[in-house]
């Protein structure tokens, strides 16, 4: 095992660590003072089952924390594995993230992407935490949607590139009924 530290920056090192740890990619969603704003990320975690909580990492520079914290309300998409263009431009600093999508209007005006999601996660905004150069968003989550077609694969984010995990199912086939697991929703 070789270290970047002290030859390399701890920064890049730490960048690389990251890389290698395979995130599930998910677009959030917000709306204030009747505009829509997004972003995508892969710093998306369970936090609570009882109540149902949710954790958004968001970097301070994002031009979606704003919106976020003014309207104290979001949406969690969690994206399918066919949905690679849909989180590269809710990543991008396109002035119109939501042209030409299937949107409607979630519990208090958020927007919904009614097309491109595996799972909804709709939050009341919990609480807030400082954390360096991003904003830690606990979310309530108030009302979840399951997928308009689910496969069974995701998209996640490893490595700096997009790649797809999951088996295929068979359009009958439904998921399996197990219970999550008890230490983590």
């Amino acid at each position: 095992m070789s270290s970047t530290s002290p030859h390399g920056s701890v920064a890049d090192g730490f960048r690389d660590a990251m890389a290698g740890l395979a995130s599930g990619v998910c677009v959030v969603t917000t709306a204030a003072g009747g505009i829509l704003a997004g972003l995508t990320t892969t710093a998306v975690m369970s936090v609570s089952l009882d109540p149902p909580l949710v954790a958004v990492g968001v970097d301070r520079s994002s031009r979606t924390l704003a919106p976020l914290r003014e309207a104290r309300r979001f949406a969690v998409h969690v994206l399918p594995h066919d949905r690679e263009e849909v989180a590269t431009v809710f990543a991008s600093k396109a002035p119109d993230k939501f042209a030409g999508r299937a949107v409607r209007p979630g519990l208090g005006g958020v927007p919904v992407l009614t097309e491109d999601a595996r799972h909804v996660l709709e939050c009341e905004t919990w609480a807030e935490f400082e954390a360096g150069d991003h904003v830690l968003l606990v979310g309530r989550v108030v009302q979840v949607h399951s997928a308009v077609a689910d496969q069974g694969r995701a998209l996640v984010h490893f490595d700096r590139a997009f790649h797809q995990v999951g088996a295929a199912r068979a359009p009958s086939a439904q998921p399996p009924a197990n219970d999550p697991p008890r230490d983590r929703p």
